[in-house]
């Protein structure tokens, strides 16, 4: 037997270290390969989640995966910006519930294109007006106080026919116990706002005023109580008529100062 025969095959150096940069590319190929595999995944999830939302958000899918961030993306979604305060879409969703309530008792039909537009825009208008009216409450410095809120509240609940007929109202428009005390406290300060813009309007009503108004809707000639026994009525309308006209010409004035943005 030969020397090359009996003595086992010794590697180089060389060789080994050949034989081990091998074994690290291969094993360095599977793992780039498997994270291939996981960022190929990654991403195709991603497109997937992407695909879905679009579709839940565009009503053509209801997998509701995205159901809740949705519906709170599309609550604090901006629809007014007015002097830098933002008024969100849940706002606005509330007001237009409630001008659809008024409107249905009124008998108007409101599924039409036409009244759901008309509500929708009224019921901005509304908001846009009544932050207009808090900011000027604000710089004029007027605070109302807990105890008037609670009072008013308990106004509201006798007014309404209790506790439970108030909170069954709360709960078909959405409304808080939060939200319904800083709302009687947005309605107290815009009252008390109103009362200075009537003040300096020097507001008074004429008997020729009232006189022609009661003639106007046909007097007794019409069937109408006589004049000396509705004569409170008549004067309330004249007066609220007024009062009008000076709220309008206030928010004009507000208006033409403000920074106002329709989203």
């Amino acid at each position: 037997m030969s020397e090359n025969e009996t003595q086992p095959k010794v590697e180089s150096t060389e060789e080994r270290v050949t034989s081990e940069e091998s074994a690290v590319t291969s094993e360095t190929k599977k793992k780039s390969k498997v994270w291939g595999y996981v960022v190929a995944v990654v991403i195709v999830v991603a497109i997937i989640l992407a695909v879905l939302y679009m579709m839940e958000k565009q009503g053509r899918s209801s997998t509701n995966i995205f159901e809740s961030v949705i519906a709170n993306q599309n609550a604090n979604t901006v629809v007014a910006v007015v002097n830098g305060k933002e008024i969100i879409n849940s706002d606005l969703s509330t007001s237009i519930q409630q001008f659809s309530q008024v409107a249905s008792a009124q008998g108007v039909d409101i599924t039409t294109p036409e009244a759901t537009a008309e509500i929708r825009t009224q019921a901005l208008d509304v908001l846009v007006n009544t932050e207009l009216l808090k900011q000027a409450a604000s710089e004029k410095g007027i605070n109302i106080s807990d105890e008037a809120v609670s009072e008013r509240l308990e106004g509201i609940k006798t007014e309404i026919g209790g506790e439970e007929v108030l909170n069954e109202r709360m709960t078909s428009l959405g409304i808080t116990e939060d939200r319904l005390y800083k709302d009687v406290r947005d309605e107290l300060t815009i009252q008390q706002l109103l009362e200075t813009v009537f003040e300096e309007a020097a507001i008074e009503v004429t008997e020729e005023e009232v006189s022609a108004l009661y003639q106007g809707a046909g007097g007794e000639e019409a069937g109408l109580p006589a004049l000396e026994e509705v004569r409170e009525q008549v004067e309330a309308q004249v007066r609220a008529s007024k009062e009008q006209v000076a709220i309008d010409n206030y928010l004009t004035e507000l208006k033409e100062l403000a920074e106002i943005e329709i989203k």
